[in-house]
């Protein structure tokens, strides 16, 4: 339900988060290690994240080099408030929000006191 890359998106994105930056030839060498695949399909998919906002991509000696556009962490953040958001919408604030205190429970205490401070700023 919380999705918002596909497999392979998820795979190439993981290893740029990891490496930092890599070329198309980079990353098939990375992936084809693990599955079969094509080279076209790496291309394909990596231009495809740089349309979706997630890659951007410089030219580096005649071939591009992809770095993501934000961090894993705020990427993450982004997809959670947007899943939040929608819930919300399609819910109602009081249902996400009881359904979040009541996963609390096996929240670690320090983790808890830190989320209660922050809620109360707010």
């Amino acid at each position: 339900m919380l999705r918002p890359l596909g497999r392979l998106e998820q795979d190439i994105m993981d290893l740029l988060w990891k490496k930092g930056e890599g070329s198309v030839r980079d990353v098939f060498g990375e992936i084809e290690k693990k599955k079969p695949i094509a080279y076209t399909t790496v291309l394909t998919v990596m231009n495809r994240l740089t349309e979706k906002g997630c890659l951007k991509r410089k030219m580096f000696h005649g071939a591009f080099v992809y770095t993501p556009m934000q961090t894993q962490e705020k990427f993450l953040l982004g997809v959670l408030k947007g899943f939040i958001s929608s819930l919300s919408k399609n819910f109602g604030k009081e249902i996400v929000v009881r359904q979040f205190v009541e996963s609390m429970e096996t929240l670690d205490p320090a983790v808890a006191k830190k989320l209660l401070q922050a809620a109360k700023k707010k």
